[in-house]
């Protein structure tokens, strides 16, 4: 009789920690799109614990960052290839540029680790500095997995890949502060 209660529980324990697991991982609550929830899963499988964590609610909001292709010249922001704002309910969204639907999963992957960088909305040059940084890091990991990823002619992928070879040159830091401060972008940017 013990034994088969020892059993039970040891399956039980097991059972409840695969379902946390599985809900650990979902990203229902970020988005409803299936390539970026894919993206998502590349972040997670990539190490990028502290984008997930942001993305999942653990930001000043205290609430998961959803997730979205859109139409940005709507919002004036047509050349831009995703940006992060604050909803009326407080809570953060991320537009990413619907041109890019069809890009590289892992192109995707680092816009999205880019954008949750943003999730102070401090608007300073330092927290764009730390965007770009987290970005480049992300896509030299992907390319350190499966080097063809940056083999892509897809725009996402050149930008992937010209932010990756400033950040070689003098590792990066400060060719990619230069480059943000000559962004008419960011002029407005606190530093």
């Amino acid at each position: 009789m013990k034994r088969l209660f020892l059993i039970l529980c040891i399956t039980l324990v097991i059972l409840f920690s695969k379902a946390n697991v599985i809900q650990a991982n979902d990203f229902a609550e970020n988005t409803a799109n299936s390539r970026i929830a894919a993206s998502l899963y590349m972040l997670n499988d990539a190490g990028q614990r502290d984008v997930i964590a942001l993305l999942k609610g653990q930001n000043v909001t205290g609430k998961p960052i959803r997730i979205m292709f859109r139409n940005l010249a709507i919002y004036g922001a047509g050349n831009c290839e995703a940006f992060t704002t604050k909803t009326k309910s407080g809570s953060l969204v991320i537009f990413i540029n619907e041109e890019h639907k069809d890009a590289p999963l892992e192109a995707i992957a680092c816009l999205i680790a880019h954008e949750s960088q943003h999730h102070t909305m401090t608007n300073t040059k330092q927290e764009e500095l730390r965007a770009w940084l987290k970005e480049v890091s992300t896509w030299n990991a992907f390319v350190r997995r499966d080097g063809t990823v940056a083999n892509s002619t897809h725009p996402l992928v050149k930008r992937e890949n010209k932010i990756a070879k400033i950040y070689s040159r003098d590792n990066g830091r400060n060719e990619i502060e230069q480059v943000i401060a000559q962004n008419p972008a960011y002029r407005g940017l606190n530093n």
